[in-house]
């Protein structure tokens, strides 16, 4: 069985959603935030940086890193389809746009959000924010282009990197405004909601509900 760490609406929504994809079981271990137990002595002997996800396979391994699960999760239950077979063409685009939602619009948002964990300078937090945002803009619109004919980054073939961009647009601070601008994404986010396993995963996540 998996371990994972958990706290709602954080990075933890795609690992936990294509967990629930492959049918795999899992334990969900509560993470709260707002009570600053990622900062305990506790968590930060799983994962140093004190962030959320944190996973452990059912052999013991212990993995951080959002992206990285997705990999992983996706090799160890090819039955599900989340990845496409490796070496393919498919596979060479499934890992190009796994790595550019991780490494561009992931730290646009967190810039945005986050901005002093950028600098030391407070004087500094303003202008990080807003090329944060930006750059989050940019990223979407690259997004979009990408997705014609579409509907999914793979063209016909929903795979879990249709999941994470999904989790990263519902990040963003004016998302109807985005969605509207980004036609294309929108209707994948219709898609990726949809599906039964992610759907009931989103409305665990929703602070709303």
């Amino acid at each position: 069985m998996y371990k994972l760490y958990w706290s709602q609406g954080s990075g933890v929504m795609t690992p936990q959603a294509l967990l629930e994809e492959a049918g795999a079981d899992y334990e969900k271990i509560v993470v709260d935030i707002a009570s600053n137990d990622h900062k305990s002595a506790e968590f930060l002997a799983v994962n140093p940086l004190g962030q959320i996800p944190a996973l452990v396979l059912p052999d013991g391994t212990l993995m951080t890193e959002s992206a990285a699960m997705v990999l992983q999760i996706a090799d160890r239950h090819p039955e599900a389809k989340l990845a496409p077979p490796a070496a393919s063409p498919e596979s060479a685009r499934f890992q190009r746009w796994l790595l550019f939602l991780a490494t561009s619009l992931y730290t646009a948002a967190l810039r945005y959000y986050y901005p002093d964990q950028f600098t030391s300078d407070p004087a500094g937090h303003g202008g990080i924010s807003a090329t944060g945002l930006a750059d989050f803009d940019r990223c979407l619109a690259i997004l979009d282009e990408a997705l014609d004919p579409g509907p999914y980054l793979l063209g016909e073939t929903f795979s879990a990197v249709d999941v994470y961009l999904t989790m990263l647009v519902g990040w963003h601070p004016e998302m109807p405004e985005s969605l509207a601008a980004n036609p294309r994404i929108r209707k994948l986010c219709e898609l990726v909601e949809a599906r039964p396993a992610i759907a009931r995963v989103w409305a665990e996540h929703d602070e709303d509900a």
